[in-house]
């Protein structure tokens, strides 16, 4: 008798999932919008930056120059101006992210090798943007300078070779072109089913005793593990199956490649789920009503995931006193995971540690979760 009760309450909850259409469309359609729309709107490519040139020199070279800027991609003109001065203007408005300033006899210096500087002023106020912008003119002007060099020994009959002095051969593995998304839906497949996964658990428990159901349990001889347990397991049904959907879309719709085991990815993906519903369940135990719960939910999930999890942020580059925070939100281990298989192919060898923290915290949250809930009435 005691083995029929948990498949016995996994049937009454799977019931009740099929039954409630709001239960089966955040099961399964919320998670596949929302990979479409953060996959779409979340990215760390910086492309038509707005730029505003004033030419002074008005010669080949400068508009060479110029040439030089929008051909990259990274840049298209938006405006010219016919003094420096002129510029500021354009920032302020917002109709320019990046002003160049090309002084007069640019090129005449340019060809005598005296050395000329170009003004070129970056707009702060969306500092990562700027960061990312100055790094493009920084290899934009590399690469001219070296050509000029190049040059004026060539005119002077010595070779060029030795230039640059070091020259780094530099590859760059798992993500060749450096594709933001391939950063991003890794992570997104992570927050996604961290918040979603304790979601759909977070109102079990909570809602029964609002319906008034919860007695008829109460009346029985089933034990709280098993009423737990029963519940649970419908959920993390839907959660793996959401997982892999989400994982899918972002391969096919993303390109995202997944070079790793999908056998191992699921596994994973069922160790994480079973941490992320415990955070829903304990979230149901310890809640007066549905609403708390789910207030509950986004501030232990939502928030955590994307700031501390390593998806928006390396870990490694925040404050010493919030990195060991950092280990007790799950989306962190499975972020490591999800990189390590679609990106890297991490065999499970790799993969153990991150696992292993997934698994011990799923039992502490689903511990907890019993030990909080009292099959009786509370006054």
């Amino acid at each position: 008798m005691i083995r029929s009760r948990i498949p016995a309450i996994a049937r009454k909850e799977t019931l009740h999932i099929l039954r409630d259409w709001r239960t089966l469309a955040a099961g399964f359609v919320v998670p596949m919008i929302m990979i479409l729309l953060f996959g779409y709107a979340i990215t760390f490519d910086i492309r038509d930056l707005k730029l505003a040139v004033a030419d002074e020199d008005q010669t080949k070279a400068s508009r060479e120059l110029v040439r030089r800027f929008t051909a990259s991609g990274y840049f298209v003109l938006v405006a010219t101006r016919d003094h420096p001065d002129q510029l500021g203007a354009l920032l302020d408005a917002g109709r320019a992210q990046i002003a160049l300033a090309i002084p007069k006899d640019y090129a005449k210096n340019l060809e005598t090798m005296r050395g000329e500087k170009v003004q070129i002023v970056f707009d702060g106020s969306e500092s990562n943007t700027a960061t990312i912008a100055a790094g493009y003119v920084d290899a934009l002007l590399a690469g001219i300078n070296l050509e000029q060099v190049s040059g004026a020994l060539a005119r002077f009959g010595l070779p060029a070779r030795g230039l640059p002095p070091i020259d780094g051969r530099v590859r760059i593995w798992f993500n060749p072109e450096l594709k933001s998304s391939h950063t991003i839906i890794p992570g997104l497949v992570a927050v996604i089913m961290m918040v979603m996964s304790a979601l759909l658990t977070s109102l079990t428990i909570v809602r029964e005793r609002e319906m008034g159901s919860l007695e008829g349990l109460i009346a029985t001889p089933v034990r709280r593990y098993e009423i737990l347990i029963g519940k649970v397991i419908p959920y993390l049904t839907i959660s793996l199956v959401d997982c892999v959907l989400v994982a899918g879309l972002g391969v096919f719709v993303f390109g995202m490649p997944f070079n790793g085991s999908l056998p191992l990815f699921a596994g994973t993906a069922l160790i994480f789920a079973f941490a992320g519903l415990g955070i829903g369940l304990l979230a149901s135990v310890i809640a007066s009503n549905q609403l708390f719960a789910n207030q509950i939910v986004v501030l232990s999930t939502m928030l955590p995931s994307y700031l501390l999890s390593g998806f928006m942020f390396p870990i490694k580059s925040m404050p010493d006193w919030l990195q060991p925070i950092t280990y007790v939100f799950p989306a962190r281990y499975f972020i490591q995971i999800c990189r390590g298989i679609m990106l890297k192919d991490q065999p499970a060898s790799d993969l153990v540690r991150p696992t292993a923290f997934l698994l011990v915290l799923g039992v502490i949250l689903l511990t907890m979760s019993v030990l909080r809930f009292h099959k009786k009435l509370e006054s």
